[in-house]
């Protein structure tokens, strides 16, 4: 892995925006801090540029000469950046992180991980490297795994899981079996230890800048003590999503399809 740069949110929309991507770089900065005035703007950038200067990434002197005031590095990872075509999105709620993976030359990746909305790190890795590096970032262990177990619902049913109080409605509208009804209760059960937030990764293709995206794909899934909770879609007219429990094994196949996926989106 080849690190490139840690800095803040401020600090990277700063970057962005003299590179000369001024509505993104409003973005990234109203993500974190929200919606400001032009005057709380221009105090925030210029105890920015401080910090910039302090790590010897900030040129006044450039700046005076009417060019851009950082490096040539830096504003050429800063374009590729903005301008990646493809992106790997992996939400981790409970720990507040973002791992997101832009495409960046060929067959490098840039890992960018957000702590907080606060901190980025970026770095370059292979396309290779893709599989472990979201293995490695959700860091799903478990003792023993718990079996088979399944059920399916149908689409609305499934958006309700995130709010408790549907819970009796998914129930009674979607006519478990036995065996549908206790791996039902068992998801429940780990679904609320994650306050009713399911983690996804998902894959976007990039159009424009100005985030244009289209959501090509999206898995969801949830951690347990007993496996890994995943859902997947099927041609059944009724109840299209399955949601079942899957062991290291079945886990490491679905993350090795991510991988092979978005290298065929990019290759083709």
């Amino acid at each position: 892995m080849n690190h490139l740069l840690t800095c803040t949110t401020e600090e990277l929309a700063l970057m962005v925006s003299v590179t000369g991507y001024h509505s993104i770089a409003k973005g990234i900065a109203e993500a974190s801090v929200g919606s400001k005035s032009e005057k709380e703007w221009t105090a925030i950038m210029e105890a920015t540029v401080h910090q910039l200067i302090m790590k010897q990434m900030w040129d006044e002197e450039r700046l005076e000469e009417s060019e851009t005031p950082l490096t040539h590095e830096t504003t050429q990872f800063i374009k590729k950046y903005v301008e990646s075509k493809r992106m790997i999105r992996c939400s981790n709620t409970p720990q507040q992180s973002v791992l997101m993976l832009h495409h960046y030359n060929d067959e490098d990746w840039l890992l960018h991980l957000i702590d907080r909305d606060i901190i980025h790190e970026f770095s370059i890795i292979p396309s290779s490297g893709i599989k472990n590096i979201i293995k490695d970032y959700y860091g799903i262990s478990f003792e023993l795994y718990g079996g088979s177990h399944n059920f399916s619902l149908t689409d609305k049913a499934f958006d309700l899981l995130s709010n408790p109080k549907k819970v009796d409605k998914v129930r009674k509208s979607s006519n478990f079996t036995e065996s549908e009804e206790v791996s039902f209760n068992l998801f429940l059960e780990d679904l609320q230890t994650f306050d009713w937030t399911l983690f996804n990764i998902s894959n976007f293709a990039i159009v424009t800048l100005e985030d244009e995206m289209y959501l090509e794909n999206i898995l969801f899934f949830l951690p347990s003590k007993r496996g890994i909770w995943i859902s997947e879609y099927t041609e059944d007219p009724k109840t299209p999503v399955t949601i079942y429990l899957a062991d290291n094994v079945e886990w490491e196949s679905t993350l090795s399809g991510i991988g092979d996926w978005v290298r065929y989106q990019v290759g083709s």
